[in-house]
């Protein structure tokens, strides 16, 4: 059911989007509560700790399966 790189360019997509769209969730929710912070520099932050989990996530279904 279809190729295996079309598979991982799917989930990896999924992966991008979920994170910087969460990450983008977040920093306007923080914002709102900090307004002196920055909106980029909230975005990134919570983007990368987003995608950390995820990375991590998927290492941990790899070494288990």
């Amino acid at each position: 059911m279809g190729t295996p790189w079309l598979w991982w360019l799917v989930i990896g997509a999924a992966w991008m989007i979920g994170t910087f769209g969460g990450g983008w969730m977040l920093a306007l929710m923080y914002k709102s509560l900090h307004p002196e912070l920055s909106f980029y520099k909230l975005w990134a932050l919570w983007s990368s700790l987003l995608g950390c989990i995820v990375a991590l996530v998927f290492a941990l279904g790899l070494v288990r399966f």
